[in-house]
């Protein structure tokens, strides 16, 4: 079954102002309102990183104080839950948490809607700049610069360092950013020219990812059963693969593609002479990628499977170490 978790809180509050959920008190709820959602994972500063989420059936309440939801903190999670023999309810968690940027309700004919704008993290413009003074001195490795630098802009928010400890200026390198894109434009852009390793950043899952061409990270396993149609090439060295709504894949990370011929229920071991029409049991890819970009993509009462799904870019690791851009 459908697993959707959806927490609005106010700004200094631990205790959430609204909470909808497919399964309340883990019990799958089949009155479940409809929710939307198109959620781009993008590196800081390669483009706009807003999400949109639209809940449906929200109460008049809700609707005529939409406004009101601005400005606080959202937690999204999502996957598949307990009810379906192939679900795997561990590949379900946290997609996205963020504030609201804008709210509003919506109410045309009998269908009322409450529509989200939502940005990692905590907003910051050049209006109204964060705290985000890096301070790069000489012999110093840059994972510890920037850890101390998000750690003052972001307090409480977990990092996830991984890059490379080579990564040391020669002269001190002190820059002021307002915003999280800011500096992650400024610190790929000056990895790339100067050591040729990018170094990127991302906000995925609660926590801020930093990543380079040194990260090994443990493949994670795909199965048939992941799958929605098969992988493929998007373009020279890129292969896009749909899978079934999952939280535990991230930018950066890495997938290992299924082994042999499938072997699940149902599955018919044909002839030689039938080789065309078992080509749909073995994967068209073998081995391991690095996931480029990501986004996850929902529509609650969609009967259409991929309207339910998780779509990463992905390339060979010698590739993302070399390129990494």
């Amino acid at each position: 079954m459908r697993f959707y978790e959806i927490s609005v809180t106010p700004q200094g509050s631990s205790t959430p102002r609204r909470v909808w959920s497919s399964f309340p008190n883990g019990v799958f709820n089949p009155g479940a309102l409809n929710i939307e959602f198109d959620m781009p994972i993008f590196q800081a500063g390669s483009q706009n990183s807003a999400i949109t989420l639209s809940i449906e059936g929200i109460s008049l309440q809700d609707l005529n104080q939409a406004q009101n939801f601005a400005g606080m903190q959202i937690v999204i999670k999502g996957g598949m839950g307990k009810g379906l023999p192939l679900v795997n309810p561990a590949q379900a968690g946290v997609l996205f948490t963020g504030q609201i940027l804008y709210a509003f309700g919506n109410w045309q004919g009998t269908e009322q809607t409450l529509e989200f704008v939502v940005v990692p993290t905590q907003i910051y413009t050049t209006d109204e700049p964060g705290n985000f003074v890096l301070n790069w001195n000489a012999g110093q490795t840059l994972g510890q610069a920037l850890s101390q630098t998000l750690g003052i802009a972001y307090p409480g928010v977990p990092v996830n360092m991984n890059i490379s400890s080579s990564l040391v200026n020669s002269f001190d390198f002190p820059h002021f950013c307002s915003t999280f894109d800011q500096l992650g434009s400024l610190i790929s852009e000056f990895t790339s020219d100067n050591f040729n390793n990018t170094v990127k950043m991302s906000m995925q899952n609660g926590s801020i990812n930093v990543f380079d061409g040194s990260y090994q990270p443990s493949p994670i396993q795909l199965v048939f059963t992941d799958f929605i149609g098969q992988p493929t090439w998007i373009e020279n060295s890129q292969l896009q693969i749909k899978t079934v709504l999952r939280a535990d894949l991230a930018l950066g990370g890495q997938v290992l593609m299924p082994q042999g011929l499938q072997n699940a229920p149902g599955v018919i071991t044909q002839s030689g002479a039938a080789l065309p029409g078992a080509l749909k049991y073995k994967s068209t890819f073998d081995g391991t990628f690095s996931i480029a970009a990501m986004r996850h993509v929902g529509s609650f009462r969609s009967s259409d499977a991929g309207n339910w799904c998780t779509v990463i870019n992905c390339v060979p690791p010698n590739d993302f170490a070399s390129n990494n851009n």
